[in-house]
């Protein structure tokens, strides 16, 4: 039988015991909270945050307005305790995703550490390698309308200046909105260099290629002087350039070629044409 004094040791012990666990448990948070702290407080130095932004193989991307951008997206802190732009822990990956959506000229990008307080961004830019235009030739004036530059893959990255003239081939419809800046001409780059191949290949013909309209899956090609030349991408365009080739070289077409209302290309070896 045990004592009622006995019993009463054993909750005093029970007692104290728990309140050591308590201590204990207080005294790691405290030294949690310490460390923390003091962390936070070395991550805020200013010696060791990403300040500066350097900026090589640029060619158009304006350097202050990356570099502004870059260490925006920097700011903030996680958990309101540590700053994003300390050098051991920024966002490198996905601050590269940002400038890369953010500055449609970009193709490639790379970024490094360059001491405790500088990144240094490297970029190739896209090459422009053709014209997108917004409104087809006659509709308004020249004027008011808006051309901008398609990479190979038919990406759109900026608009082009007014003194671009004749130097790009023109490509004319498919995008649409206010902003067609980063939007594709073609989802698919493998169809739009079958495109541009083709484009080449009616040139080496001696038809002087002017411009293309496209209109769902459907493109129209129009050469100098007026003539259209209707073709898709249901079919090869290789075997389309054939039979093309095929077409032009008859006497009907050698000798009024400058007459050429259209040729259609979209019903495989049937070949249709027509002469104003």
């Amino acid at each position: 039988m045990i004592s009622q004094n006995s019993s009463y040791t054993r909750e005093e012990y029970l007692k104290k015991k728990r309140k050591k666990r308590f201590e204990r448990f207080g005294i790691v948070l405290l030294l949690i909270i310490l460390v923390i702290s003091l962390a936070s407080y070395v991550a805020h130095r200013s010696s060791i945050r990403i300040s500066k932004v350097q900026l090589t193989g640029q060619i158009l991307v304006e350097p202050t307005e990356l570099a502004t951008s870059a260490l925006l997206y920097m700011d903030g802190s996680y958990l309101w305790l540590f700053p994003k732009n300390n050098f051991l822990w920024y966002p490198k990956d996905k601050l590269a995703l940002y400038l890369q959506e953010t500055f449609k000229r970009i193709d490639t990008i790379h970024i490094e550490k360059k001491g405790l307080d500088t990144i240094v961004v490297e970029i190739t830019e896209r090459k422009p390698y053709a014209i997108w235009g917004d409104t087809l030739p006659g509709e308004i004036s020249g004027a008011d309308a808006r051309f901008y530059f398609m990479d190979s893959n038919s990406t759109i990255f900026a608009e082009a200046p007014s003194f671009s003239g004749d130097a790009y081939f023109k490509y004319y419809g498919l995008v649409g909105g206010e902003k067609p800046i980063g939007q594709f001409y073609i989802g698919s780059s493998t169809a739009f260099s079958e495109i541009a191949r083709f484009v080449q290949d009616v040139e080496d013909l001696h038809l002087d290629p002017q411009y293309i309209v496209a209109n769902g899956g459907e493109f129209s090609l129009v050469i100098a002087g007026g003539g259209r030349i209707y073709f898709d991408v249901k079919e090869s365009l290789a075997k389309a350039i054939d039979n093309l080739e095929a077409l032009v070289r008859t006497d009907a077409l050698m000798k009024n070629i400058s007459n050429l209302d259209y040729i259609d290309l979209r019903f495989g070896n049937k070949l249709y044409y027509k002469l104003k």
